[in-house]
């Protein structure tokens, strides 16, 4: 597997949660800081919302927070929290 590529904006609440959650999950990714007033032709050919935070993997791309938090939890939960949501 590649390493995923995070697109982000600092100060948005929605790609923070994203961050934090592969950073919890111990998951390495290159991080693409975007200017909202300016978005980058990639992000744009990969997710047509254009909104932050768009993950890209190998086989799919993630463009919800909650999406992103999810897999990173499924790839690796070491503090246990994806059961709260399994019980």
């Amino acid at each position: 597997m590649t390493q995923p590529i995070l697109y982000s904006f600092r100060r948005c609440p929605y790609a923070m949660r994203a961050r934090l959650a592969l950073c919890v999950a111990g998951i390495a990714c290159e991080l693409r800081e975007v200017v909202l007033r300016d978005k980058p032709p990639t992000m744009l050919a990969v997710s047509e919302k254009g909104e932050v935070p768009v993950l890209v993997l190998d086989d799919k791309t993630l463009d919800e927070s909650r999406d992103i938090i999810f897999w990173a939890f499924e790839q690796n939960d070491p503090q246990g929290w994806l059961q709260d949501f399994q019980e």
